[in-house]
């Protein structure tokens, strides 16, 4: 569809007051973290891990560019973070969570692994270790987090543990590393695991990914992040903290990049860059065959509005040569650098829905003759929210937001609600050129801020422009509640209600729809 061939025509206006994403991101109080740091065992027979307080200074800065307010974050420190304290840290957690907030949770420590012999298929366990030597299985924590993970829109998990010395050679499993005079500390320890998962093996892990699938959780809602896969050593950098986690901090903090120029960085660009300075740290060490992080769940997840996200997007550095060896795990695939099209935004900001909600909506047609057919349609709302249409259109080129609109702005629904849509004060004909249009349907929990979208005028809708900094706009905008700033929503205060929290929340439900135009 084509701005000359909509139903109206109107002035070209440029929207004001545009906004960008803050060097200090404004905090929302519907967001929390535990935060959990392990570097001194009761048990003398497990390595200390050094790093681990500067961890704990890290995570906080990730909670931080995350909007999470000090007041919601949640500490467990050495001989505080025993496996009970844990348990009850997360069930506290789930006492003050409401439908729609979002969770962050971050272990540094030592992970272990063992043969789970319940298992019909002979299966390793993973496990994190607490400071009493008691060990939390990835089942356990799955049980433990899934009711967190059900009312939560997001829950991200970040361990900064590893599980086996499975891919150094074989004296690395239980010494330090010393590279630039720096000493690194594998994040294992073998004092609970039996030797059959210890070292390298065909049995299959049960990560907290697979553990929280189990338990219902949804991929769409859950993201896993884990500093190494389930057969290598994570390292402690005694004097910064885990490799992974300073480079994931410093990535979130604005050194990844907008890979696909989306207009927001997501996980999986975090994770990209987080990588390739993991890679740069280990290269060329002997018997080190490096450090792969890895990412469950909903990769496409944006955890933070990044301002490298309106830098021309640039292709990632090669990865420096390293020992070849056959045992050595692919690196991550490097993403090939476009503009991503109107359709692939619209995607992304689909990623950020929150999956447990379903939205239902019926096409009148799904396939629409050019000059004659019109755009019908049907939306029934999950929940109490607000309404919006967004369209990408079949030139590859253009994007409208086509709802709510200059001639009909309440876009107020009710849950259960069916609302048919064009009205008859406004149109949408099949205007070609022919091709796939991408279609967009949300109901969001709060109001959008749509006068800080970056477009122009296309009749009664708004057609966004798609620089770098219209696209970041688009996104910020469609995926982020306008009340975000208000003094109900960044204030910490016990009156906060389920009405409170939704007025402040992100969460929403959409659907997103192809339609076909021919001549």
């Amino acid at each position: 569809m084509k701005k000359s061939l909509l139903s109206a025509t109107l002035a070209a206006l440029c929207a004001s007051g545009i906004t960008l994403a803050a060097d200090a991101p404004a905090v929302v109080n519907n967001r929390f973290a535990l935060i959990i740091g392990i570097g001194h065992y009761s048990n003398a027979a497990i390595p200390s891990l050094k790093g681990v307080q500067h961890d704990m200074g890290s995570a906080h800065q990730m909670a931080a560019s995350m909007g999470i307010p000090d007041e919601n974050i949640s500490y467990l420190r050495d001989e505080q973070a025993t496996a009970e304290h844990i348990r009850q840290a997360i069930a506290q957690l789930n006492q003050r969570l409401h439908s729609g907030d979002r969770l962050f949770v971050y272990y540094s420590g030592h992970g272990t692994r063992w043969h789970e012999s319940s298992s019909a298929e002979g299966m390793c366990t993973e496990g994190l270790v607490a400071t009493d030597g008691d060990v939390l299985s990835n089942r356990e924590m799955g049980k433990l987090l899934e009711p967190l993970a059900r009312k939560t829109d997001k829950m991200m998990v970040f361990y900064d543990s590893c599980f086996s010395g499975g891919v150094v050679a074989n004296p690395m499993k239980t010494r330090a590393l010393t590279i630039n005079n720096t000493l690194y500390t594998p994040k294992f320890t073998s004092e609970t695991a039996p030797g059959s998962c210890f070292s390298p093996s065909n049995f299959k892990t049960r990560s907290l990914s697979a553990a929280l699938k189990e338990q219902g959780g949804l991929p769409q809602n859950i993201v896993h992040i884990a500093a190494s896969k389930p057969d290598e050593v994570s390292f402690d950098n005694a004097q910064r903290g885990g490799l992974a986690t300073t480079a994931w901090r410093d990535c979130l903090q604005g050194e990844a990049r907008d890979l696909d120029g989306s207009g927001a960085i997501t996980v999986d660009e975090i994770t990209r860059c987080a990588q390739a300075k993991l890679d740069d740290n280990l290269a060329n060490q002997p018997g080190v065959l490096g450090q792969h992080m890895t990412v469950g769940g909903n990769k496409e997840f944006v955890p933070a509005w990044i301002k490298s996200a309106f830098v021309t997007p640039t292709p990632p550095t090669p990865p420096l040569a390293t020992p070849a060896s056959a045992n050595r795990p692919a690196p991550l695939p490097q993403t090939v650098v476009h503009q991503a099209s109107p359709a692939e935004i619209l995607e992304q900001i689909h990623a950020q829905r929150d999956g447990s909600r379903e939205l239902q909506v019926k096409m009148g047609r799904e396939q629409l003759k050019i000059g004659r057919d019109k755009l019908e349609l049907s939306v029934t709302a999950p929940q109490d929210g607000y309404l919006y249409i967004a369209l990408a259109g079949s030139d590859g080129k253009s994007l409208y937001l086509l709802y709510p609109n200059k001639l009909d702005g309440d876009n107020r629904i009710k849950a259960g609600q069916t609302v048919q849509l064009p009205r008859k004060t406004w149109q949408v004909d099949a205007g070609g050129p022919a091709g796939r249009d991408s279609l967009l349907v949300m109901v969001t929990d709060s109001p959008r801020q749509l006068k800080q979208l970056k477009g122009e005028a296309a009749g009664p809708f708004v057609q966004t422009l798609l620089d770098k900094q219209g696209r970041s706009l688009l996104q910020q905008v469609m995926a982020s509640s306008a009340n975000t700033g208000m003094t109900e929503c960044s204030s910490a205060t016990p009156l906060r209600n389920l009405q409170v929290s939704k007025r402040c929340s992100d969460a929403f439900a959409s659907a997103l729809l192809p339609l076909q135009e021919v001549d």
